[in-house]
């Protein structure tokens, strides 16, 4: 009979080997253990707040020895392996599932034209065949400078650029895709003159395509639960019960319960082997991680203060009166346990490297000059993968 029953430090034990935060390198060095990184948790989220990194510079520095933005550029736009769609908000993904995100664009597209009315920005519908036509004709990737279309009504949220607009909202329909990046500036292309995209797989009906995403999503969590959340986005929350059911019944996942712990929990049949495997296994308990605010493992925030008993927030959209904490807060994770949190800053006196200007431990019993050394030790090799200018 299979073992159905775990405890939440099973699960812990298994969703850091799941997420490659057992030890560095796990998934592989450099390019090719970035990319097999990737293709296991499916997507990393996006986010333009650059800190002391990248929301994905922190994920995949807390991952990878010898990682550099470089690296992940280039398997963007020189090796074209991964692109920037629509997954969970804007996200990277192997650039093999494009196709299959039809669906996905779609309605994409159609929220951002609420957005775009809710906003009274619809002038830039306006533009769009016109931009189409230029992406079609431009024998290099463009931008909005290179459209100099004005402003639209000033928004406190979002850009008031025409041309960024319109190229967005293409970018929305899969119509353009992000060729490039020069620092905060993205390049767009038409998807037809993209390497090979019109030739990859797609999905003539939608029911394929929630089965797909569903099990996908669930496959990239390592371990989840049905309940409305950050993990699913409040995606397909009429279809999910019935489809993750079907996929028990059909031996493709497998339900587990939790000690103490009201919600079952899923995972695909081959993330539950894995499971069976690590969980009795020994933690490296050597190194910290600093564990960005829109890592994968940490995605669900309820669900991270049920397994780990961590409650964070992101407060970067909370006044400065209102933070408990501070703009810009990082995790630290010790073996399985989130010891901690700091707010960053860069000394831009000298090197404009990582400093953590303010740090606040779980318990006590985490204040010590061993632990404090590691921290350090981090804090050092994070300046190493990611040099300041």
């Amino acid at each position: 009979m299979p073992e159905t029953i775990f405890s939440k430090q099973d699960i812990r034990r298994y969703l850091i080997h799941h997420f490659g935060l057992d030890e560095l390198d796990a998934y592989g060095d450099g390019k090719s253990g970035i990319l097999s990184y990737i293709r296991k948790v499916t997507s990393l989220q996006q986010d333009p707040l650059n800190i002391v990194g990248t929301n994905i510079d922190i994920i995949l520095a807390s991952r990878f020895s010898d990682y550099s933005p470089d690296i992940l550029a280039d398997l963007l736009y020189q090796d074209e392996v991964l692109i920037e769609g629509f997954d969970k908000e804007a996200c990277l993904f192997s650039r093999d599932e494009w196709g299959k995100f039809a669906f996905a664009r779609e309605q994409q597209a159609a929220g951002n034209f609420k957005t775009l009315s809710y906003r009274d920005q619809e002038t830039a519908l306006l533009y769009l065949d016109e931009v189409t036509e230029i992406l079609q004709q431009s024998p290099v990737p463009i931008s909005s400078q290179d459209l100099n279309f004005g402003k639209l009504t000033e928004s406190s949220w979002g850009s008031s650029n025409l041309g960024n607009v319109v190229l967005y909202h293409l970018w929305c329909q899969g119509k353009a895709i992000i060729a490039e990046r020069k620092e905060r500036r993205k390049l767009y292309m038409h998807f037809e003159k993209a390497k090979g995209l019109e030739n990859l797989p797609t999905f003539k009906l939608e029911i394929d395509f929630i089965d797909w995403f569903i099990y996908r999503r669930l496959s990239g969590l390592g371990v989840y639960w049905l309940r409305s959340g950050a993990g699913w986005l409040s995606r397909y929350t009429k279809e999910r019960k019935a489809v993750i059911s079907r996929f028990v019944a059909q031996g493709k996942v497998v339900k587990i319960t939790v000690t103490d712990m009201k919600e079952a929990l899923y995972l695909t049949i081959d993330n539950y082997q894995r499971l069976l495997a690590v969980k009795d296994m020994p933690i490296n308990t050597e190194r910290v991680r600093f564990i960005a605010p829109l890592d994968n493992i940490i995605w669900d925030r309820k669900f991270v203060k049920e397994i780990f008993d961590f409650e964070y927030i992101w407060e970067v959209y909370k006044p400065e009166k209102l933070r408990q904490y501070g703009y810009y807060v990082l995790p630290i994770l010790l073996g399985d346990k989130l010891i901690a949190r700091f707010e960053p800053d860069r000394d831009k006196t000298r090197q404009d490297t990582l400093q953590i200007k303010k740090i606040w431990f779980e318990s006590e019993d985490y204040q010590t000059p061993e632990i404090a050394a590691m921290i350090a030790a981090e804090v050092q090799r994070y300046n190493c993968l990611l040099p300041r200018k």
